[in-house]
């Protein structure tokens, strides 16, 4: 009897359309957390898988998954092989890797370098742009974003706070069949119910941990001990006085620990504006290629790319945003008709330093010169 009720429960399982972070490293500084992805990545790597055009049917057959399980197996030995493909499938579901091997995120090598607050940061942007908790090498439901369904159903919470129960109401929901990105006050409370009923917590006890440990590394969002789940920052003002509904706030606020975090690297542990190199309250995330035109023209990376921001006081970032300044390769700045020759007075003798104009920072730099120097014609005629 035992037997037979065991089967059945498996078979239930298999039928549940739930959120399956199913985990076997969890501690992203670890080791064999960062082995196994390393081995996956050269796997891919040496088997020229890119972009390949195997269907599921032909990539089974090819034998890669097994050859990769093989590997890996060898360095880490399970008593079942299914150990050995959960190491795996964790980091499609994690988003470092895409089903069918077809690739990797861009980011992954640079976090296999990474430690600290960098490591983290790293994880954190491709845990929440691109984590697809239902997908597996063999299974491909990129499609559904969980992570952009929480943040969205955080957003819209009234209380502006997820408590436990609404983290296990949401990963029981089936999101593909939600007519909307977030879940009501009302629906979290209903889904907990039924989530309740059939004794989701009890089963899937580990998941649920394992997401919220995960949660808490996002910058942003605080974790507490009673797993509670808030918006650092006052949630009026970041959620309703400035929402941006063309704007994803959470990889912004990314953007800006990744911003943060740079400027206490070069500058001694302080926050200063990159032009007077004044260390003062209110400084501002300046995009360099407008967000908005970026996510226009679909590069959704460069609207959330630290890269493509300096750190500015307000009046120059009022003055950089309309494209009445602009700065050379050489950091030297470059002042507008419509600057005015108190703000040229002042700044005249300030630039930015050359450790800031990184290659990949000069690429954004030469897109706002050009629309500046487009503007600067207007008046010449």
């Amino acid at each position: 009897m035992k037997e037979n009720h065991s089967k059945k429960a498996s078979t239930t399982q298999n039928y549940e359309n739930y959120w399956k972070l199913t985990v076997e490293y969890s501690d992203i500084y670890a080791p064999r957390f960062n082995n196994v992805l390393k081995v996956i990545i050269k796997f891919i790597d040496d088997n020229n898988l890119i972009d390949h055009k195997l269907s599921k049917k032909d990539f089974s057959k090819a034998g890669y998954y097994k050859e990769l399980q093989n590997q890996i197996g060898q360095i880490y030995e399970k008593s079942d092989s299914a150990s050995t493909r959960k190491s795996i499938n964790q980091f499609v579901k994690l988003g470092f890797v895409s089903p069918l091997l077809k690739g990797y995120h861009k980011l992954s090598k640079q976090f296999l370098k990474a430690s600290g607050e960098e490591k983290k940061l790293i994880f954190s942007q491709i845990f929440y742009a691109h984590a697809s908790f239902n997908s597996s090498v063999t299974t491909d439901e990129t499609k559904q974003k969980e992570m952009n369904f929480l943040v969205k159903t955080l957003m819209y919470h009234p209380d502006k706070k997820l408590n436990r129960n609404d983290i296990i109401a949401l990963m029981n929901v089936d999101i593909s069949g939600v007519n909307k990105d977030y879940l009501t006050k009302e629906e979290l409370i209903s889904e907990y119910k039924i989530a309740n009923l059939i004794s989701f917590e009890s089963r899937k006890y580990n998941q649920i941990r394992y997401f919220l440990n995960f949660l808490k590394l996002l910058p942003g969002i605080v974790v507490s001990d009673d797993n509670e789940i808030a918006y650092k920052e006052n949630a009026e003002e970041v959620l309703v006085k400035n929402i941006d509904t063309k704007r994803d706030q959470t990889l912004f606020r990314l953007m800006k620990e990744n911003l943060f975090r740079e400027s206490r690297e070069f500058y001694n542990g302080k926050l200063v504006c990159y032009f007077t190199k004044k260390e003062q309250k209110g400084l501002v995330v300046s995009h360099i290629y407008a967000s908005a035109e970026a996510l226009k023209n679909l590069d959704v990376e460069a609207a959330y790319d630290y890269r493509n921001a300096l750190l500015l006081e307000q009046n120059t970032d009022m003055y950089f945003d309309k494209h009445d300044l602009t700065f050379d390769e050489k950091g030297i700045p470059m002042f507008g008709w419509e600057s005015t020759a108190d703000f040229e007075d002042d700044n005249i003798n300030n630039r930015l330093d050359e450790f800031i104009l990184y290659p990949e920072r000069l690429k954004y730099l030469a897109i706002h010169r050009e629309i500046y120097l487009k503007k600067q014609k207007k008046f010449m005629k």
